[in-house]
């Protein structure tokens, strides 16, 4: 049977497309990719992470109040809740390559102008384009490395990406402690000033630019390729796979695909390129739309607001506490300073040293304002991002055996528990400890819920249904760290038992996420299906 249209002649189903990868073996140009994403990930630690060091360094010079910071945290989030369907959209008309290569360029070049900027609402607005081109990152890195793996790999791959994110965040605060505390300073008359925490920024900035001009010279992925009916070029990086993973000829490769007598690889290699199959904006949008409204209703409906709640919940909690800890250790410091030999919770702190009652008032007095930061807040820092890495071991080490839902529910409650525990600390290296934990285990739940969206959706609508669900952690990740700024000094307690109860809500609605046990019952599941399905690169069906 052949059966084309003018929207679907030339392209090359998934299935076949995914076959050819798995004759290319698993080597050198995995690794490479593995390697280039893990940069990227690297990079997303680095352009999160800075923002909570630069809040405190940086309020002296921008004479912010909490709010102020509030609003400075708040712009790179709200830059990344604009990203997924934007990136999504994009990458579908122009491939994954070119997403990644403008999403890293966007973000570092406004961080790196952001460094020299001395305005506050000037650096606002590039923090947001920051984050917009963080949000196409993390959109982004995953699908790029997964389109070029073997299914017998691709999960592995993809757990350990979570490992750079980590070393990210230690690195990033290492860089604070080795670049912030320098006495470099210059203020000019025309109120120019360049710090040390400027240098912070643009050091931590000038990597993704580097990793843009490294993926210029990749590949598109095999998958992008086979949709858009780009069949030489398919071929052609299907080869390069091969004898960069072998050490074998492309001659090899050919013989290799020929002796599987698969009707639809062969045909692969017969086909004459064909025309691009080009995807009008209008059409993706539509189809985008539409994707999003089969979200919404059954029998996605129960699982789309299970799983937005969840995200939800996590994100919100997650980003509240991460680019809030810098100046929550700062503020600490603060009050071990003047009050020596005095104990104290992170709400009292708050109030005895920032509240509208407090004497004296530290949050608007800039008369001696010093922008050097207590060595205490870099060495916490350092030691919260150290504490993720043992996380980043344990899942894809153990997830097999335990399965998403219990490492979800698990990790959820866990950090609940030590959110309401802030109000018992009676010191830093009380909070210290809390903080670690947390961090730890908030961060994990964020893994686990992307992991459980790839699994809840078919292939359809698994792209549309990350986007959707992310955006409204996005979302609650924004509301989470504006609360902050304009609750942390007399609204302490409040706070943090919001904090505390969304990470309770999204461990009950873990119960009734309708997910498989564990991860290997998924991949029998996908392969079940696969094994159902008839290859036929010429019979393309639209979802």
């Amino acid at each position: 049977m052949n059966i084309q249209s003018k929207d679907t002649a030339g392209k090359i189903s998934e299935n076949v497309a995914q076959n050819a990868v798995n004759q290319t073996e698993f080597g050198w140009f995995n690794w490479k990719i593995f390697f280039v994403t893990s940069l990227i990930s690297l990079n997303i630690g680095f352009g999160l992470g800075s923002v909570g060091l630069v809040l405190p360094s940086a309020a002296c010079d921008f004479k912010m109040s909490t709010i102020a910071k509030g609003r400075m945290a708040m712009m790179p989030v709200a830059g990344m809740i604009f990203g997924p369907y934007f990136w999504g959209n994009l990458v579908d008309m122009k491939g994954r390559r070119v997403g990644l290569i403008s999403s890293l360029c966007i973000q570092g070049f406004a961080d790196i102008l952001s460094s020299v900027i001395s305005n506050y609402y000037g650096f606002l607005f590039l923090k947001f384009f920051s984050g917009f081109g963080l949000s196409g990152q993390l959109s982004l890195m995953f699908t790029y490395i997964g389109e070029f793996q073997p299914c017998k790999y691709r999960d592995g791959v993809l757990s350990w990406l979570e490992m750079p994110w980590a070393v990210g965040l230690m690195i990033v605060a290492g860089l604070g402690w080795l670049i912030i505390p320098l006495e470099i300073s210059y203020y000019s008359d025309s109120f120019f000033f360049f710090n040390s925490w400027n240098i912070y920024i643009l050091v931590a900035a000038i990597l993704a630019p580097l990793i843009a001009l490294w993926i210029v010279f990749l590949p598109e992925t095999p998958k992008y390729l086979a949709e858009t009916g780009q069949r030489k070029k398919l071929l052609a990086i299907l080869s390069q796979m091969y004898r960069e993973n072998t050490g074998k000829t492309h001659e090899d490769f050919v013989e290799r695909i020929k002796n599987l007598r698969n009707p639809d690889l062969d045909d692969l290699l017969n086909s004459q390129d064909s025309v691009p199959v080009k995807k009008p904006f209008s059409k993706i949008l539509k189809n985008c739309l539409k994707q999003t409204k089969e979200l919404l209703r059954p029998p996605y409906l129960k699982t789309t607001v299970l799983m937005c709640i969840s995200a939800y919940c996590i994100t919100s909690s997650y980003f509240t506490m991460v680019f809030w800890l810098p100046e929550i250790f700062q503020r600490f410091a603060v009050f071990e300073e003047q009050f020596p030999g005095q104990s104290a919770s992170v709400c009292t702190v708050s109030t005895m040293l920032y509240s509208k009652n407090a004497t004296p008032i530290v949050e608007n007095d800039f008369t001696n304002c010093r922008n050097t930061l207590n060595p205490i807040v870099f060495s916490h820092n350092l030691i919260v991002g150290a504490a993720c890495v043992p996380v980043a071991l344990w899942l894809p080490l153990c997830v097999d055996r335990f399965g998403y839902k219990l490492h979800f529910i698990g990790a959820s409650f866990l950090a609940s528990i030590l959110a309401f525990g802030l109000f018992l600390v009676e010191n830093s290296t009380q909070n210290l400890i809390l903080s670690c934990l947390f961090e730890a285990l908030a961060s994990i739940s964020i893994t686990i819920v992307m992991c459980m969206l790839v699994e809840l959706y078919p292939t359809n609508i698994r792209v549309v249904a990350s986007a959707f669900a992310t955006f409204i952690g996005r979302i609650g990740a924004f509301i989470g760290i504006s609360l902050v700024g304009y609750l942390i000094d007399d609204y302490c307690v409040p706070l943090i038992a919001l904090v505390g109860t969304h990470l309770i809500i999204a461990a009950v609605v873990g119960f009734f996420v309708p997910i498989h046990k564990t991860k290997k019952a998924f991949m029998n599941r996908e392969k079940e299906l696969s094994q159902k399905q008839t290859f036929d690169s010429t019979v393309i069906v639209e979802p």
